[in-house]
């Protein structure tokens, strides 16, 4: 019976904390706490974040070990003096042993440093580095490395944040390029950081401060031509579409898009001039402003013009214009600048967000429009652009029928920025690695010997 009870004496005696944790800053506890409820955290970040805030709460070792998943309270007790040494840093796994490595600092920046350099159609035989052409540079400069291998550069690249990556269409916000006196110049919009912010600012809570958030846009020309697009379809018997076909006219959709709601107006029109754009925006927004609520006698803050309008002496408009009712966001184009357009807008309570140059990505009525497009022509073609029109037409009033709230940003967003920070991705499905797999190189060929 004596024995008994020593054998389970040490698994049901508390630890005391012979290292007491020292008291967390505010910065530190927030991140812990992310860390302890983030579903897509590696384990054993997780369960270190667990354990150092059990015993910040008061537990013993051994009920933050438990706590933690793990079987010995001398584990939380190492976590403790490596936490008061590194900080958070004490989070991640400490470096294994293993093979020195081949190539040191000075090395590894000779690779980083050859990337770099801009290569020569002439002498490197190539506009831009592969894997094979930078070994063969690196291997061929008098100062360079005469034994590098492929893997060694992609291990080494990785590790200094570069990843092998497709060109993409890319806009700076607020940039343009203009052509005067037959030259090419760079314009800027130095309201920039301005208009998003406070286009932003819309999209968050816009709404519950009592406003209608709208988003305007036209879209098209949309062309009586063969659209691309996947069907289902009998198996090696693809829908086919005709390779020659003739152009006729073409249609665009003007849209009217409340995000909070996904509410959709558009009408279909041949031209978005101004004088069809400025009546139908007139009508659309005179019918909105009858579903608004009545503006507040007295305004409050965060309901005024100056509290919206980036431009100086915005507190002025407060004396001359009725209270804001309706936010209104849409493209810097000239034809939403006339005169009699935006006086009619002010006179009725519509306050105008502008995107800067190049921001068209700040107007979701642009997504809710490649949405339309999509449902209402992939993979169809007609010659009569009546036909074109009514598909349009139709499309919308399907969207409408179960409409789609747009949330800006999100939890979603902040979710993917830092699964983007470290995960890499692996193709043909899925699936994710914590570290790089380098892939293997086709170029390598395996000889039998003759017999």
């Amino acid at each position: 019976m004596i024995h008994e009870r020593t054998l389970q004496e040490p698994h049901g005696m508390s630890h005391p904390i012979t290292q007491p944790l020292r008291p967390l800053t505010d910065a530190e506890r927030s991140e812990l706490t992310r860390i302890s409820h983030a579903p897509s955290e590696r384990l054993n970040r997780h369960q270190r974040a667990v354990a150092l805030l059990a015993i910040e709460a008061g537990k013993n070792l051994t009920d933050a070990a438990k706590a933690a998943g793990w079987k010995t309270p001398k584990t939380v007790a190492r976590l403790i003096r490596r936490f008061h040494e590194r900080g958070l840093v004490a989070l991640d796994d400490l470096p294994r042993r293993g093979h020195p490595r081949s190539y040191g600092s000075t090395e590894r920046t000779r690779i980083v440093q050859e990337l770099r350099r801009h290569p020569l159609r002439k002498e490197d035989g190539t506009a831009t580095w592969s894997l094979a052409t930078l070994r063969r540079a690196l291997r061929e400069a008098p100062d360079g490395l005469p034994r590098v291998s492929t893997f060694t550069i992609l291990y080494t690249l990785h590790e200094a944040g570069y990843s092998w990556q497709k060109s993409r269409t890319w806009c700076e916000t607020g940039k343009t390029l203009r052509k005067k006196d037959g030259r090419v110049e760079e314009s800027y919009d130095e309201y920039t950081q301005e208009k998003t912010a406070v286009i932003e600012r819309a999209y968050l809570i816009g709404e519950q401060l009592g406003f209608q958030v709208w988003c305007e846009d036209e879209a098209g020309p949309y062309q009586t031509i063969p659209q691309p697009g996947s069907s289902w379809q009998v198996e090696n018997r693809p829908a086919r579409q005709a390779h020659q076909y003739l152009r006729g006219e073409t249609a665009k959709l003007l849209t009217l898009f409340r995000p909070a709601t996904g509410e959709l107006r558009a009408e279909v029109v041949q031209q978005s001039t101004n004088a069809i754009l400025h009546p139908w925006l007139q009508r659309e927004l005179t019918d909105i402003l009858k579903q608004c609520p009545p503006a507040p006698e007295t305004v409050p803050t965060g309901r005024r013009w100056q509290d919206w309008d980036i431009y100086p002496a915005a507190e002025q408009l407060d004396r001359f214009f009725p209270p804001v009712r309706i936010l209104l966001i849409w493209d810097n184009l000239a034809g939403h600048k006339s005169h009699s357009l935006v006086q009619w807008c002010a006179e009725h309570g519509i306050l105008l967000l502008s995107t800067p140059n190049a921001g068209s990505w700040l107007n979701m009525a642009e997504s809710v429009q490649r949405i339309i497009k999509r449902r209402a022509l992939q993979g169809y073609h007609t010659y009569d652009v009546e036909i074109l029109k009514q598909w349009l037409t139709d499309a919308v009033a399907g969207w409408n029928r179960r409409p789609t709230p747009f949330i800006w940003g999100g939890k979603r967003h902040a979710r993917r920025d830092r699964a983007y920070a470290r995960r890499h991705r692996v193709g043909g499905s899925g699936a994710t690695a914590a570290y790089v797999i380098p892939r293997r190189l086709r170029s390598v060929r395996y000889y039998r010997k003759a017999a």
